[in-house]
């Protein structure tokens, strides 16, 4: 594990505090302990905790990996800055420095396009190579990619700030960034694959159409995304960019998994998903965002006390979450992955919206 502390003293530590215990409530994560003067979460081997006093504010960040531990330290300024943006600008943290403009974020590298397929219909691969791709395979399925905005400009990549946020190129040299999910990681041979879904218009996805031998990618990360436990029946549910996220997830399922997965694929494309024990249900990309809903609540009455997850664009999102409002926090994964007529970005953490 990697401890780091740090202290701060804002007038407002008090109402900053209120403030991230009601964030994070109101995104079904329950704290762990959320009491005056005391917050804390714990979430896949590490630990969050806010202590707080009149105009003092003392954070504690417990992180399984250097990864993680900058992916904590991002949130915290971020959420800081909801609450009191003064207090977030000044936050330091023991043994980071001052900010370099040089530096980029301990967990960005740069992928190398090798070769470019189409796995399905309506889908690129890009098979990428790059050093240090261990870490890769830890914290998480997902990195944010990223390229210039301005597609004619050389690529000015994100470097950190005084307070452990990631610093953003602004302006003319502004990055595009969305969150993709890793495939067939081989760290030993320096490889990686990546699909895209085709979305016409998308920065990444039309770049990753006509990517060339030779073509670079900056990635930051990973995170998010872990398999959801076994310990119920399983209902997991995706539209074309959650495709790649849910053969992630049923590569690792053991064999005593059972419950359903339902995915926008024809038949001729079933192999796609790769061999589990979950019933699988291919609706078809024509008539998945038509009859998804209703087939998902259909599956959550057979089993009301399944785990669920869902990563879908927002609409349908939004139907899902209506659909499992009963279930508890710690029983649904239901995620934006992206939204119809609108281009998104990723440069925030706490944004939810995923492949592009």
């Amino acid at each position: 594990m990697i401890d780091v502390e740090t202290e701060l003293a804002f007038a407002g530590a008090e109402a900053a505090h209120a403030a991230l215990s009601a964030h994070a409530k109101s995104h079904d994560i329950p704290p762990e302990i959320d009491r005056a003067g005391h917050l804390a979460f714990s979430f896949q081997g590490n630990r969050l905790e806010f202590l707080t006093v009149p105009g003092r504010m003392r954070i504690r960040l417990s992180a399984v990996s250097r990864n993680t531990l900058y992916f904590l330290k991002e949130a915290v300024v971020h959420h800081l800055e909801d609450a009191d943006p003064e207090a977030a600008r000044n936050l330091r943290w023991p043994g980071d420095g001052d900010a370099d403009s040089r530096r980029t974020p301990p967990n960005f590298r740069l992928l190398t396009v090798l070769d470019r397929s189409r796995p399905v219909d309506g889908m690129t691969r890009l098979s990428l190579s790059g050093e240090d791709l261990g870490p890769l395979t830890r914290d998480g399925i997902h990195v944010k990619l990223m390229l210039p905005a301005d597609r004619s400009r050389s690529p000015v990549w994100p470097g950190v700030a005084a307070n452990g946020a990631t610093r953003w190129p602004k302006g003319p040299d502004r990055l595009h960034v969305r969150y993709f999910t890793l495939l067939g990681l081989e760290p030993e041979a320096g490889r990686v694959a990546i699909d895209f879904a085709d979305h016409p218009g998308g920065q990444i996805s039309d770049w990753a159409r006509a990517a060339r031998p030779g073509d670079r990618i900056g990635i930051m990360g990973p995170g998010g995304g872990l398999p959801p436990g076994t310990d119920r029946p399983l209902i997991l549910m995706g539209d074309e960019t959650a495709l790649p996220a849910l053969v992630r997830i049923l590569e690792a399922l053991p064999a005593r998994a059972e419950g359903w997965v339902i995915a926008p694929l024809r038949p001729a494309d079933a192999g796609y998903l790769p061999a589990s024990p979950l019933e699988t249900l291919l609706l078809g990309p024509e008539g998945f965002a038509a009859s998804a809903a209703a087939r998902f609540a259909e599956a959550l009455d057979a089993r009301p006390g399944a785990r669920v997850w869902v990563g879908a664009e927002h609409g349908l999102v939004l139907e899902a979450r209506r659909i499992a409002a009963a279930l508890p926090p710690g029983q649904k994964e239901i995620g934006t992955y992206w939204r119809r007529g609108r281009p998104g970005d990723a440069t925030r953490d706490d944004h939810d919206d995923h492949d592009d």
